[in-house]
């Protein structure tokens, strides 16, 4: 799945190629399931057998600006919300996603920008929904953005924008010998409130308040 995505990496920031770890333990693929009592999506697991996640000891990250998580830190997460399970509500949504809670264990992180988002895959779709599509969820503000029908089309994704240069190396992190993707305004969810992309976003939560 990340062949192409490798070979790109490998010219324009080879230091995030080259922290892609191995394969995740059939052993943790199982543990996720039976945490979640689902059945993973075949691209899930076709992707974690090619790598697990992004080496969390180096500064990287991967798309949308967002680091590809090993599925340990998956879990761990998971294993949270079942532990600290809240009544919070999305302040705002997509229409393919529910608003009655923002995590539990139908929501699996493959990302955290360590800051305020996790890049998940929704196994608790609304109606409009598809199970298995790919939402960012922003924690500071309650609110989620769906991105993707899948992992599959995520990555297709990726893939374009790196073709089409949508992503530039972190001038600062570049300084210190790292390679930061920085994606442009446009195709960035995680600064939604600056994204010309997502501007209505920020009118709909004033208009709630």
């Amino acid at each position: 799945m990340l062949e192409k995505i490798k070979a790109l990496l490998d010219e324009k920031a080879s230091k995030i190629s080259d922290s892609l770890q191995s394969p995740a333990s059939e052993t943790s693929i199982q543990k996720l399931e039976q945490l979640i009592d689902k059945k993973l999506p075949d691209d899930f697991i076709k992707l974690y057998k090619e790598h697990n996640g992004l080496n969390p000891d180096k500064l990287v990250n991967f798309a949308y600006g967002i680091p590809f998580i090993p599925i340990e830190k998956s879990i761990s997460h998971i294993e949270l919300y079942k532990t600290q399970a809240t009544n919070d509500i999305l302040k705002y949504a997509d229409s393919e996603i529910k608003t009655d809670y923002i995590f539990n264990h139908n929501r699996i992180p493959i990302g955290d920008d360590c800051g305020t988002t996790y890049l998940c895959i929704d196994l608790d779709p609304s109606a409009e929904g598809l199970i298995g599509q790919i939402i960012l969820i922003d924690y500071e503000y309650n609110i989620a953005i769906k991105l993707h029908d899948s992992i599959s089309e995520y990555l297709q994704q990726f893939e374009a924008d790196l073709i089409n240069n949508k992503y530039s190396l972190q001038e600062d992190a570049l300084d210190d010998g790292n390679h930061w993707l920085n994606p442009i305004k446009e195709i960035d969810p995680v600064n939604w409130f600056n994204s010309p992309t997502w501007k209505h976003i920020n009118d709909k939560i004033a208009n709630k308040s």
